[in-house]
């Protein structure tokens, strides 16, 4: 039965629609408002760690989710199936009910901002509204796809999300442990990555003459350029923590971008070189969200961009012309003949190993440190002078040009394509290879490669090798193995080198502490005297919403000087702090730093003008070891630059020489030793500690910004914590600015005190004076008498039991 409202029919397919759809956004918003298995699903989703103290399970709960999705999933499928008029199963039920289908059903959820039903629905309602009047009134029904892109990418600007929903990537890369030093003596361990990458490329230069036949050869270069793309994945989402899901688009804009020059009469090595900047450009334009967010949101701009570039973009008359084919015919060009697939094969493995190279530079420079550093915390690489904006660009311009280099080389394998072999669902299977692979690790996205695609070319498709590459063996395997074949390649390589070498310390070889020269003090040489004050905040008041965090606050810093801030929880202290090193803007009020205005800088141009800081988490870079953390604090002195590192120009190799030898003597001068290649992820939260005023030292700031370095550590590097800060402020020459609840700590270290209380200044002076100041002890004592005696007893104990700080 239909029915027939002026041009619109209606039919039993869209009556179940209509049926079912408002039935099941009701049934769902009453399930998570109304029952305990809402409640707990929310409790888990908002936090999971308090879920659990709550006696919620949150792995029963995560089940319930997910069997609940796949339910909503299957009827989604029941439902559209019969408008789509397509068979279950077969290449025409995937691309119907595929990619496509799943980026209006994110798109809609971006409307409710991921966590609204009743605006999710509304956003599908419009969607499909949108689409039907395209499709009605457009000749060419593929302006519904852009259409559906400019509007994901709308509403990831404006929207956004929230900042604790877009973490937690990081934990999805392999952790590499490195080499000790003291076993990178020996040359054969050292060079041992280099001897196993040559005989990687023995064996792929040998497979056309094992596996002679054509297709084969294809298949194996298809391998190879999927190599490519995976080791493009792992800068992107490996080492930045951005999850791209439109990566195979990227290769497909190579692809086509290649055709299109060369088929013009441009010589196809610059075709290619074109097509590489086409695809960082790009890619700075679809990455442009990273400035703000990361994670889902970004994943599905990069899905809607994938699906875009497939259905529009590259259907478009400029690439296709007349037809719907493209035939590549270079080797007319450079004098060989690359219709020939072995000759092409070749070039694809030179292209392999040109990736893995620059890959593998790019990851050992300050470059590929600092991506990481930006991934694993943006404020503490801003606070070292790094620009996260930038080095956010920066990893989805690399990768992008990468993935469009593979493109160029899949065009000249491949001779004669179309659109559609650049399918969106081969985004999603370039992420999942790399990470069964190892998400992360170069040698990871080769091993994936061979595994996903070379196992079928070796083997063919036999139902084994169907289930091992499928959805359902990747699964299994990342169940077992979730660092995928990375995780075993080094774990093997580790017990190997327990088992079986020598310490070259027992033949009288440097030991695992590195010998370094005395360091000397950071301050440059150049630096004219500071007139005035090094910090000097002035009347900085700031709002959220209608709370008054911080009301006319004003403090200043002199050369040499330690100034503490004092007071309870909430007083404003922190708030303060974001404000002088740029994390939070001032509503009202100046910040200057040795005598220049910085009020409008960025956190990192002030870290570059002279201000580090330390922040009270202490997480620093998980990702890094200790060795790589100081090089990153070395970083903003003597940058990395892209060009000189790709090509390795002796400059770039001088300046990473630089960073390492005086990492090294950083590492001897705090006793870190024996701890240079541990990750900081691995480190207790004191040594953390010695690490970050390691970092500072390094830096050679004028002014530190110490927010709390006690917190969380225990009493005896408590204790020690004070004679290091006045070490690291004497050998840099430095002021400091500390914040810190240890009062005996505070008062025996500071030359000056202030006091916050509901976000005002409330004493300042010496730490005798603000601590005997009746304000200050009512406003963490209270206004009493046995309040009084209370803080008198306080100092008494204090002065029996704390030597004074000299």
């Amino acid at each position: 039965k239909s029915l027939t409202i002026g041009n619109l029919v209606l039919n039993s397919p869209h009556f179940m629609i209509i049926a079912f759809v408002p039935a099941v956004v009701v049934g769902l918003g009453m399930l998570l408002q109304r029952t305990p298995w809402g409640l707990a699903i929310r409790a888990a989703a908002d936090n999971r760690d308090a879920a659990e103290l709550a006696a919620i399970s949150t792995r029963r709960v995560s089940t319930m989710v997910w069997v609940l999705a796949g339910v909503l999933s299957t009827l989604t499928v029941v439902l559209v199936n019969p408008l789509r008029n397509v068979n279950v199963g077969g290449l025409a039920f995937a691309e119907a009910l595929g990619p496509g289908l799943l980026m209006r059903a994110l798109a809609a959820a971006l409307v409710g901002r991921l966590v609204s039903l009743p605006l999710a629905l509304v956003g599908g309602i419009g969607i499909g509204v949108v689409e039907a009047l395209v499709f009605a009134n457009v000749a060419d029904p593929s302006w519904a796809e852009l259409l559906l892109f400019l509007l994901v990418l709308t509403l990831v600007l404006v929207r956004g999300g929230d900042e604790e929903q877009e973490r937690g990537l990081e934990a999805l890369g392999t952790i590499v442990r490195p080499v000790p030093e003291r076993l990178r003596q020996l040359w054969w361990v050292r060079r041992g990555g280099h001897l196993a990458g040559l005989a990687g490329i023995v064996v792929a230069a040998l497979i056309p003459v094992v596996f002679g036949s054509a297709s084969q050869t294809f298949l194996f270069g298809r391998m190879l350029v999927f190599a490519i793309v995976g080791l493009s994945v792992t800068m992107l989402t490996g080492w930045s923590g951005q999850l791209s899901l439109g990566q195979f688009a990227m290769v497909g804009l190579g692809a086509m971008t290649t055709v299109f020059l060369h088929d013009r009469g441009m010589p196809y090595g610059a075709a290619v070189a074109y097509s590489v900047v086409a695809g960082a450009l790009v890619a700075l334009l679809v990455g442009f969200p990273a400035l703000r967010l990361r994670g889902l949101y970004l994943a599905v701009t990069t899905l809607s961009f994938a699906v875009a570039a497939r259905e529009w973009f590259f259907t478009q008359e400029w690439f296709l012309g007349d037809g719907s084919v493209v035939f590549v015919q270079p080797g007319e060009t450079v004098g060989v003949d690359f219709n020939a697939q072995k000759t092409f094969y070749f070039l694809c493995l030179a292209g392999l190993v040109v990736a893995v190279v620059v890959t593998s530079r790019l990851r050992s420079s300050g470059i590929g440190r600092s991506i990481i550093a930006v991934r694993d915390n943006e404020k503490a690489a801003a606070s070292f002078g790094i620009s996260p904006s930038a080095t956010k660009l920066l990893a989805f311009a690399v990768p992008g040009a990468m993935a469009a280099f593979a493109g160029a080389l899949l065009a000249g394998l491949t001779v004669q394509f179309g659109p559609d072999v650049f399918a969106p669902a081969d985004s999603l299977a370039i992420v999942a290879m790399a990470v069964i692979g190892g998400l992360g690790s170069i040698t990871g996205a080769v091993l994936g490669a061979v595994y996903v695609v070379g196992l079928p070319a070796m083997l063919g498709p036999t139902p084994a090798v169907q289930l091992a590459t499928s959805g359902i063996g990747l699964l299994v395997l990342l169940l077992f193995k979730p660092g995928g074949f990375a995780q075993i390649v080094f774990r093997a390589r580790d017990l190997f080198l327990e088992r079986f070498v020598p310490d070259p310390g027992d033949d009288g070889s440097p030991g695992e502490e590195p010998s370094a020269p005395v360091v000397e003090p950071a301050v440059r040489p150049d630096r004219p005297p500071v007139t005035g004050p090094v910090l000097a905040v002035e009347n900085v008041t700031v709002r959220f919403g209608g709370l008054v965090a911080l009301s006319s606050v004003s403090l200043h810093v002199d050369e040499g000087e330690i100034v503490g801030l004092i007071g309870t929880n909430g007083a404003g202290k922190s708030t303060l702090m974001d404000v002088v090193s740029g994390f939070t803007t001032a509503d009202d009020g100046t910040v200057r730093l040795l005598g220049d205005d910085v009020t409008g800088l960025a956190p990192h141009a002030r870290a570059r003008l002279g201000m580090g800081r330390v922040f009270q988490d202490a997480r620093l870079f998980p990702g890094l070891t200790v060795r790589e953390a100081l090089q990153t604090a070395l970083e903003a002195a003597d940058p990395s630059d892209l060009v000189p590192v790709m090509a390795s120009f002796a400059p770039a190799r001088a300046a990473e020489e630089r960073k390492s030898s005086s990492a090294r003597a950083y590492l001897s001068l705090f006793g870190l030793g024996r701890y240079a290649d541990v990750h900081i992820a691995d480190l207790s939260t004191g040594t953390r500690r010695i690490v970050e005023m390691a970092c500072l030292s390094a830096q050679g700031s004028r002014l530190l910004l110490l927010d709390e370095p006690t917190a969380g550590v225990a009493q005896r590097e408590s204790e020690a914590m004070a004679p290091m800060i006045r070490r690291v402020k004497d050998e840099l020459g430095a002021s400091v600015l500390i914040i810190e609840h240890d009062m005996p700590m505070i008062m025996g270290l500071s030359d000056r005190v202030y006091c916050l209380a509901a976000g005002a200044e409330i004493a300042h002076g010496l730490p005798d004076d603000v601590r005997h100041d009746p304000a200050v002890v009512a406003a963490y004592l209270g206004t009493d008498d046995r309040a009084i005696q209370r803080s008198d007893a306080i100092e008494r104990s204090d002065r029996a039991d704390r030597e004074p700080v000299a």
